[in-house]
């Protein structure tokens, strides 16, 4: 009895320090913030330790279905590792190649020094750039053999390893595959089992086939600050890193676990003392799959996820004893990451400010400049057509510079923005297509304008008196 009255009390008293003005004030926020980045659907809850203070979906699509968390994946590929290591199946301590022998750079003796401790903590010297790479087959052996292949390709920073935090998800890819060699399961059988199960997730999936048998919202891609819908499938093999499917109600369940110690109403999912170490950030603010700091100074225990057609982030304030999901189906980081800290803010009467949508804003200039280089080039060959398209190069110095210096500018456009984003080419045209063609077409453009202006130029020039 006094244990369901205490209950009572907390659950009170969190709706009494909240006060339902503050839902309210929430509630307006992301309906203005939905508008200002184009969203088409969020999903949001509010809980603490034993209840969803407040739980809403917006946008018009209300069909059921699941969003994929993308990174937060990483959280539950921590724990995973944790709870086998508990139980003694493996030791974090240990390098990995001792469980997975296929993992072996062209130094070898680079790889006996890595250990799973270090994949958790993502302090293993692989570059964030080597992260893209996912294997195609579905055959164990040729995984395998691909994984191998690639890290053999790779160049490794030594001095990062055990001490220097690189976010990549090559890390917690190859987590999920410990996990399997291990434990004998699949990986999604394994996180259904023994963290979906205990913590009665039973809408939650770590497998491409149960996620497309559930069905997922919708999901959209900017172009040019313009969402479009857009379908992709994706195989099993990046999975622990940022391809779970969930919704709010069970990402709720995950939350008051963590504000739990662990503890779901009827289970434990992970010990205390190795959530905590979990929870310890190591470098840069990361632990083990969770981000660890201050959030407006308020202690935060975290993390944001990113895909082709959707982000989403969660945010576990243990001090103020509530956690905070956002689900939404486009790809933006910076959308989920203010309505985060707007939703925060309003939660604890901190100073409200106001979020300008700069990464729409900057789509919209990207495709103005598109439009732009288009209209230039067609107003340069036009010229040239006037020239009956003669082509002569002429070899003075201030043209040829000219030419040199407008064709480095295109190659530079195409090389260091993938370069300074530190995400490949190719990449970026998958998970961002607007920006990554754009970059690929503005550099074409680019230098078919350049030719064409130095060929017009030539040809006034060498023309006859």
């Amino acid at each position: 009895m006094k244990k369901y009255l205490l209950i009572l009390y907390c659950f009170f008293s969190v709706l009494q320090s909240f006060g339902q003005s503050n839902f309210k004030d929430v509630n307006e926020f992301i309906e203005q913030e939905i508008q200002s980045w184009n969203i088409p659907n969020l999903a949001i809850a509010i809980v603490n330790r034993d209840s969803i203070l407040f739980q809403k979906e917006y946008g018009k699509d209300k069909s059921p279905g699941n969003y994929l968390i993308g990174s937060i994946s990483k959280s539950f590929t921590a724990m995973a590792v944790m709870q086998l290591h508990e139980k003694n199946a493996l030791n974090i301590d240990t390098p990995i190649k001792h469980y997975l022998p296929w993992f072996e750079f062209s130094d070898k003796s680079l790889s006996d020094k890595i250990t799973v401790r270090h994949l958790l903590n993502q302090t293993t010297g692989i570059a964030k750039s080597a992260g893209f790479f996912t294997p195609q087959s579905l055959i164990q052996s040729e995984i395998e053999q691909e994984y191998n292949s690639y890290l053999k390709s790779l160049n490794i920073d030594e001095t990062a390893i055990g001490k220097t935090h690189i976010y990549c998800n090559l890390n917690y890819q190859i987590l999920g595959q410990l996990i399997q060699k291990v434990s004998g399961l699949q990986y999604g059988q394994y996180v259904k089992n023994y963290i979906f199960a205990p913590l009665s997730m039973q809408n939650s999936f770590a497998s491409y086939e149960d996620t497309k048998k559930a069905g997922l919202k919708n999901g959209y891609q900017y172009l040019f600050g313009f969402p479009i819908k857009h379908s992709f499938t994706y195989n099993n093999n990046g999975i622990a890193a940022g391809d779970i499917s969930s919704n709010t109600e069970d990402m709720s369940k995950f939350l008051q676990a963590l504000l739990n110690s662990g503890k779901s109403q009827t289970d434990t999912v992970i010990n205390k003392a190795l959530l905590v170490q979990m929870h310890t950030p190591f470098s840069n603010r990361y632990g083990m799959g969770f981000s660890i700091g201050n959030w407006n100074g308020l202690h935060s225990i975290r993390h944001t996820g990113l895909s082709k057609n959707y982000s989403s982030a969660i945010n576990v304030l243990p001090n103020e004893n509530y956690g905070i999901v956002i689900l939404t189906n486009i790809n933006s980081f910076y959308a989920v990451r203010n309505l985060m800290d707007g939703t925060i803010r309003r939660l604890n009467h901190q100073e409200e400010i106001q979020y300008t949508p700069y990464e729409i804003y900057f789509r919209y200039l990207i495709l103005a400049i598109l439009l732009w280089s288009i209209v230039d080039l067609v107003l340069k060959t036009k010229r040239w057509s006037k020239q009956q398209f003669q082509i002569r190069f002429s070899m003075k110095f201030k043209l040829l510079l000219q030419l040199i210096l407008n064709i480095v500018s295109a190659v530079l456009w195409l090389l260091a923005v993938p370069y300074f984003a530190n995400i490949p080419l190719l990449k970026m045209s998958v998970l961002q297509p607007d920006l990554g063609y754009a970059l690929i077409i503005g550099a074409f453009l680019g230098l078919c304008s350049a030719f064409i202006k130095h060929i017009t130029k030539s040809n006034r020039e060498m023309l006859p008196l």
